[in-house]
């Protein structure tokens, strides 16, 4: 038998230096977009730094989805560092070009 593999979760959650950083992977719909929301919400309750959002792994995206991103730039405002987005080429820079156009 071949052993399966576990989906990795649309959303992860580290710590790089003084910053907190949401990974997100697969597809960035409206159900993903909440889950990113709340994890934000929570994060700036400890008064990082700075939130990123990795938008690098991403495989597609939808616009309700999309929206969360504006949702987390509002919810970021008040931190020293702010939000920061980590795109390259592809699906994840195309969602960050549709949630602000």
């Amino acid at each position: 038998m071949t052993p399966v593999a576990s989906r990795r979760a649309p959303v992860t959650v580290r710590i790089d230096g003084a910053a907190v950083v949401f990974e997100l992977s697969d597809v960035l719909d409206s159900a993903t977009g909440s889950t990113l929301v709340a994890a934000a919400e929570s994060a700036v309750i400890a008064e990082p730094d700075r939130v990123d959002i990795d938008l690098q792994q991403l495989s597609d995206w939808t616009e309700g989805g999309v929206t969360s991103l504006v949702r987390c730039r509002e919810i970021c405002r008040d931190l020293p560092g702010g939000l920061h987005y980590r795109t390259g080429k592809g699906p994840g820079r195309d969602a960050l070009l549709a949630a602000y156009s």
